[in-house]
């Protein structure tokens, strides 16, 4: 009679998976969970649509571009309306802008006025009794443009000050003061560099 072989051995596996494949789902798992994460943060499963979107915030603006168009940014606005014409006479636009020559980005304030001003004085910003001025950028059929770099001066001025407005010089050498509203700009600014910064992050680009 010939020997009988012993039963080849089998090796007890935790879960009913050997090790390399239990390490092989979890990965999968993984790329399953971000695939769909980043399905919802492109809106796909939550139905949103890929649109620009609008914000008020008492007197200011936030506009911002769809999730599509990566190159755009985010902008804060308010117009400055004539109590008697009802009529826009001025406008303040908060946005980021990269230099032609250096490609650095920075956030700037610009000021339009209408045309029919003196050049030379440049524009003011009043803030209570502080006045800073800036020289015109161009005029175009619209009116006249100055972009004032938004520091961290500017906005806390802005942000904590009540008695704010545009100074302009005109023609025949009178100055005229254009008031704003500052209110909701501290919250429309805390909006603003929140989207800003989910727009730049790596994640939201890759699954937008």
């Amino acid at each position: 009679m010939s020997e009988l072989s012993p039963p080849p051995t089998r090796t007890s596996f935790v879960g009913g998976l050997p090790p390399i494949a239990k390490q092989a789902a979890i990965g999968a798992g993984i790329f399953v969970v971000a695939a769909l994460l980043g399905w919802v943060g492109r809106g796909v499963l939550a139905g949103a649509p890929d649109v620009p979107s609008m914000l008020v915030y008492q007197d200011w603006r936030l506009s911002c571009p769809a999730r599509k168009d990566k190159d755009a940014n985010c902008r804060m606005s308010q117009d400055i309306i004539d109590s008697k014409s009802g009529q826009s006479v001025a406008s303040l636009v908060l946005f980021k802008e990269v230099a032609k020559d250096t490609k650095k980005e920075s956030t700037v304030l610009a000021v339009n006025v209408p045309l029919g001003v003196l050049l030379e004085p440049g524009v003011g910003l009043k803030f209570g009794n502080d006045l800073k001025t800036y020289p015109y950028k161009t005029c175009l059929e619209g009116g006249c443009l100055a972009t004032v770099p938004a520091d961290e001066a500017l906005i806390k001025s802005v942000a904590t000050t009540d008695d704010a407005a545009i100074s302009v010089a005109r023609l025949d050498g009178k100055t005229v003061q254009l008031p704003f509203s500052t209110k909701g700009f501290a919250d429309a600014r805390k909006a603003f560099k929140n989207f800003e910064a989910k727009r730049s992050s790596w994640f939201w680009r890759l699954w937008s």
